[in-house]
């Protein structure tokens, strides 16, 4: 796959994707509001766990109304049920066409850029998002790489960007 730097998007075809790991469901946040201490405490008992694939979280059950929520599992890949650890659950992205988006810093820096950029490309219509999930993998402690789903008519994708 292309290196893609911090604020570039890069439009994919994604296989699906299974993550295990523990289910949190959190209130819609305003941007910049990054604590929540559920899901504070989720990673640490995932992280405790030792898990044996890469760190990963889906985000699913998302609603784009204010003071709505969603369901975000985190945990690490899976490649199958049998990689899933005792107490887990196991959530799933399906195939499809996604934007990539790529954030590295510190935290919380590194999280707050990540959904700027998201939210930036929404509003100057270089993305229209799908709402079939979003996909985060942690490829070093200093990065991020989000995939979100978007709507296969974009105009980001129609015109080939």
């Amino acid at each position: 796959m292309v290196e893609v730097r911090s604020g570039d998007i890069e439009f994919v075809e994604l296989a699906e994707v299974f993550v295990g790991g523990l289910p949190v469901r959190s209130p819609k946040r305003p941007l910049g509001v990054l604590r929540d201490p559920n899901l504070e405490r989720a990673w640490s008992a995932v992280l405790r766990q030792n898990p044996s694939g890469p760190l990963a979280s889906i985000y699913t059950d998302y609603s784009a109304d204010a003071g709505s929520f969603y369901t975000q599992v985190v945990g690490y890949r899976c490649e199958s049920i049998g990689d899933l650890m005792r107490g887990h659950v196991m959530a799933r992205i399906p195939s499809g066409r996604y934007a990539r988006f790529v954030s590295t810093g510190e935290f919380p820096d590194v999280v707050s850029n990540l959904w700027q950029q998201v939210r930036e490309a929404e509003d100057a219509g270089q993305i229209d998002r799908a709402f079939a999930g979003a996909y985060e993998c942690y490829p070093h402690a200093y990065r991020i790489d989000l995939y979100v789903a978007v709507d296969a008519m974009s105009r980001s994708i129609r015109h080939g960007f």
